[in-house]
């Protein structure tokens, strides 16, 4: 099968594509010798199997027309994918497949196969962008940082024994909560005489939140409310406004182990100094891994920000499904269902929704721009280039030949158009290194 003609529609709403197909006589008279060869095997009174003259044959399943639509649909199945696959041409959707004609053997046959494809969108400029990174060196900072993560993790609680204390920042207050929203009164999920240990000015829960306990006493009970907003706006509890119902039980203070050289000896260096050189060397190979991640990350981000328009929603709903797969996917593996993983973090139907919906909008974002900078450069893909892509696999060619059998080659040059987009991006950026 050759695939004579691509088009593309726009009807302001959604892209598509249309290719029109037409299969050679002999590949005509191949699905109709198959075609015959699958209905011959059927029981007709009369005949052996496979001893039955076409015009019998053909009166089993409707007439001439009707057998010969049979052979369209051998045709189509067993070589119109593999065409399809052949010219790049992703589908978001189950394509259409228009046969206005049925195929006729000594003729070859043409038709039409068309559904929803990704838009083709431009960027505002296609320059070099300008990005901030980290230093590649490390720094007495970064290894104080270090070690005083270590700290933290081998920190403990000491109860305030005081019973005329009151609650100030850094304190660690353990309370029973109830929380509610204030919208519809409907309590939030997993927080309903709840005991939390709830670290004041720690980002445990809103500053809001925090400030209205600053001054309670242990047996204390408050009722309040307070304001649940990301810094953009947002909220991962409906519009944000919440109310609060809490019982101090009392409160706790974190001691921290004293930064010395028995600290050092417990986490198996020699003693501070020790511990200083391994943790310099430990967060060098931590940023020889990372940084080149976050560069090409960070350089995307950028070249999204210079898509002109915004991405049509078709294109964001069809990611947003893949979105919702892959997450739905990885709790399967981590042996959770929704339900739990929900109460576990305490996070409602709607939160996550808008979750999905904004990462959805994101990689939809980056899918446009990556495809519009590899079309603006007129780069091609090469066989160098697909072979990158199972760098690293037990049987790289075995797996390239499964993802060519199953008709999935479009897919792996659009891996190789976003691979070498995004390479680009991070190799010409214009980047300011900041502490």
């Amino acid at each position: 099968m050759q695939v004579k003609d691509i088009a593309r529609e726009d009807d302001g709403t959604q892209q598509e594509a249309v290719l029109t197909i037409v299969a050679s006589a002999d590949e005509v008279k191949a699905a109709t010798d198959e075609f015959f060869k699958q209905i011959s095997q059927r029981e007709i009174p009369g005949f052996r199997k496979g001893k039955a003259p076409r015009a019998v044959l053909e009166q089993q399943v409707g007439g001439h027309a009707n057998a010969m639509g049979g052979v369209a649909e051998v045709l189509i199945n067993e070589n119109a994918f593999a065409a399809i696959d052949g010219t790049g041409v992703i589908f978001l959707d189950e394509p259409s497949f228009n046969v206005d004609e049925v195929p006729e053997e000594g003729a070859t046959f043409t038709f039409t196969v068309s559904g929803p494809v990704a838009p083709v969108m431009q960027l505002t400029s296609y320059d070099p962008v300008a990005i901030e990174m980290p230093s590649e060196e490390v720094t007495e900072d970064d290894v104080e940082q270090q070690i005083k993560q270590i700290q933290d993790h081998y920190h403990t609680f000491q109860d305030i024994e005081d019973a005329d204390h009151t609650a100030e920042m850094g304190d660690y207050v353990r309370a029973v909560m109830t929380i509610s929203k204030n919208a519809d009164g409907r309590l939030v999920s997993g927080i309903r005489n709840t005991k939390r240990m709830i670290g004041l000015g720690e980002g445990t829960m809103p500053k809001s939140f925090d400030e209205r306990l600053i001054g309670a006493k242990a047996g204390d009970d408050l009722e309040f409310d307070f304001e649940a907003k990301n810094a953009d706006g947002t909220s991962d509890y409906g519009d944000g406004d919440l109310h609060a119902e809490v019982h101090i039980e009392g409160f706790r203070k974190m001691v921290l182990p004293e930064l010395d050289d028995a600290f050092a000896a417990k986490l198996g260096c020699a003693d501070m100094e020790d511990l200083r050189k391994q943790m310099r060397t430990n967060i060098g190979m931590q940023k020889a891994q990372e940084l080149p991640k976050l560069k090409v990350d960070r350089a995307i981000d950028a070249a999204t920000q210079r898509l002109d328009g915004e991405v049509p929603d078709y294109f964001v709903d069809f990611v947003r499904q893949d979105v919702g797969h892959e997450f739905m996917q990885n709790l399967k593996e981590q042996g959770v269902d929704l339900q739990q993983w929900m109460l576990q973090n305490s996070v409602d139907g709607d939160a996550m929704k808008e979750d999905i919906a904004r990462e959805a909008e994101r990689r939809a974002a980056i899918d446009c721009t990556l495809e519009a900078i590899f079309a603006h450069n007129n780069w091609e893909i090469t066989d160098a280039d697909i072979d990158e892509l199972f760098e690293g696999e037990k049987d790289a060619q075995a797996t390239r030949k499964s993802w060519e059998d199953a008709n999935r080659t479009a897919d792996l040059y659009k891996m190789a158009r976003r691979s070498k987009a995004a390479q680009w991006l991070a190799d010409t950026a214009e980047v300011t290194v900041v502490e």
